[in-house]
């Protein structure tokens, strides 16, 4: 398989987020209110890819559905990325994105639910 190469040129960033844990499963949940037309996609296949921004001082998390569709999460050192501070971040996780605020969802709540997410540090982030 050939590796995932973004062409996206902008992050959201998401507005709430926290962690759960589902069916056994860790799962870091977000709000991304500007993706409302992407959360009931199928991601199925989808391609990522964690890249580190020096000057931001921020994780990117970048995908690619199966329809070619792209997009990026901001996880900036002292805001989203204190989520990725957690101890659960060290195993395989999934993110589980909703336009919605966190306070809002519903079980009929579309979502898009991306699984098998690992994230190796960046030695230059040294957080």
């Amino acid at each position: 398989m050939e590796k995932y190469v973004p062409r996206v040129r902008e992050a959201a960033i998401p507005e709430d987020g926290g962690w759960a844990e589902l069916s056994g499963e860790q799962v870091l949940i977000l709000s991304v209110p500007e993706w409302e037309g992407l959360v009931d996609r199928s991601a199925e296949g989808y391609r990522y890819v964690w890249m580190y921004d020096r000057q931001a001082d921020a994780y990117l998390f970048c995908f690619r559905l199966e329809d070619g569709t792209e997009r990026a999460l901001a996880f900036a050192k002292d805001h989203g990325g204190l989520l990725l501070r957690d101890e659960r971040i060290q195993g395989t996780f999934a993110l589980l994105v909703t336009a919605r605020p966190l306070a809002a969802v519903e079980d009929d709540t579309p979502m898009l639910l991306l699984r098998g997410i690992t994230l190796k540090r960046h030695p230059k982030a040294g957080w």
